[in-house]
Parts: structure tokens; sequence; C-alpha cells
């Protein structure tokens, strides 16, 4: 018997019981004891096996870690521990038959993924993963706004005309946004100022306004000023927040809900 005939034959066995002998496979092949260990490395090398003493089982399947979001998200480093701790606190200010939105940006996918057992929620956004996070969800109603889609972020960076009249026309129990940097000069500031038209429009159609930000959002600048940093809304972060704005918030009567670090 030829070993791609010997292979087809121990892979079937496999199959059908999840482990073989060697000696097993010696009598079905009639291949010596010293041929069937080679094929067994052999299959091993491949990846299609894993040698035991005196035989061969199925490979062991890594286990995965439970999906909580898209596109390979995944926490790697203390920053995004941040932002997943902050993501859980924005989720449970979300009760059930509300109207929210969504902002672009990690710690948003993250807290959009975690909304997925809120009956009766009603979702806009502008990200694209926050979409493929609850679209199968049959208790929440979403709704992408429509525009150009910002290469390699996978966010809507300009809304179409017909999308901010229509707008006009919502209003929302929370919104929930991040940014991408915070200073006591320049206030709150993203890096594309296509948003700061629409994030602006919808501070004005909530009850509440949230800001996740992470630690390293703080003393940073990016490239167009969203809000001035007396901006009235509620700030969701750690304790690795600066001693400089817990005292300034303090002093605006701003909500900040500080979480400890796991």
């Amino acid at each position: 018997m030829r070993y791609w005939e010997r292979e087809k034959q121990v892979l079937h066995l496999l199959e059908a019981n999840g482990a073989v002998s060697m000696t097993e496979i010696c009598a079905i092949t009639g291949a010596s004891v010293a041929t069937t260990r080679r094929d067994f490395d052999e299959l091993q090398k491949k990846g299609l096996a894993q040698r035991t003493h005196g035989g061969l089982r199925l490979p062991q399947k890594k286990e995965e870690p439970g999906r909580r979001y898209v596109n390979g998200t995944e926490i790697l480093d203390d920053i995004d521990r941040e932002k997943q701790i902050i993501a859980r606190e924005a989720a449970a200010q979300v009760q059930a038959g509300e109207s929210i939105f969504i902002g672009a940006g990690k710690t948003c996918n993250m807290f959009a993924a975690l909304l997925r057992d809120i009956e009766r929620l009603t979702v806009v956004t502008t990200s694209v993963t926050a979409v493929l996070e609850l679209a199968e969800c049959p208790n929440i109603s979403v709704t992408l706004l429509g525009g150009d889609i910002h290469t390699g972020k996978n966010y809507i960076e300009t809304l179409d005309p017909d999308i901010n009249h229509t707008l006009r026309g919502y209003f929302f129990d929370k919104v929930f946004l991040t940014v991408e940097g915070v200073d006591l000069e320049r206030g709150y500031t993203v890096q594309d100022k296509n948003r700061t038209g629409l994030y602006t429009q919808l501070s004005r159609m909530t009850r509440r306004l949230y800001m996740l930000l992470d630690s390293a959002k703080f003393d940073r600048r990016a490239f167009a000023t969203m809000f001035p940093p007396e901006k009235a809304c509620r700030v969701i972060s750690t304790r690795n927040m600066p001693d400089k704005f817990v005292e300034f918030y303090r002093k605006q009567g701003i909500s900040c809900t500080l979480l400890p670090i796991e």
C-alpha cells in the first residue's frame, strides 16, 4: 500500500474514532512498525494528527475566546483594558426601550458589543463595526447613517446631506462619544474635522451626552476642536485620569465616573 493510501486510511479511522493505535494501523495497512511510525510523524508535521503513546489522535483544537467584537478587535495592552472597563460602565447606563447614538472609535465598538441583551433598544451610529455587532439581535433596531466611509477606520466620515436633514427630527436618550484628545485649553479634539459638525449637532439632540475617555486621551491634542473643555457632559474614565482633570471637572460640576483598574 502506497503512502497516500495509508494516510487516507489512517485519517478515515481518526475521523471515525478520534484515535488509532499503531498496532491497529499495522494490521490494516500491512506496513511495518518503522514505516507506520514514519507515517505518524508525517501526519503530525502536517498538523493532521497528534502523536500519543502507541498511536495517534485528532489534534486538539485551541479554545477560542468568546466573541465580543468583530474585525479582530482584541485587548492588546493596558489602554485597551481601560477601554474595556469604560465600555462596561457605559453599557450599564443603557436601559431597555431607550434610543441611543454610538460614535466611532474602539471604545465605542467594545461598548456596542455589550448591548446585545438589552430589550427594545434603538441604536443609531456611524460605526460599521457597531452595526455588525448588533445587526443579528432581534431585540435591537440598528440604523447606520449613510455617507462616505473613512478608509481603514470603518466609520462614516462624511454624512450625505439628506441624512443631516433627517437627523434634525431625531432625539436620543443618550449619546456616547469618544475623541482622540482632550486638554484644558483646546478641549475635546478629533483628528477628522468632518465629525465635529455631526457631534455638535448630536449634543443638542440628547438628554445625556457621555464622553468615554481612557487615560491616553488626556493632555493630547488632535486636529479639530469638537467641544470646549467645560462642555456639559458625563465623563466615564478610570482612576488613571490626571489629577488636574479630576479637579477641573469637579470645579465645573461635570459628572465624572472614575473606574478602578482591574
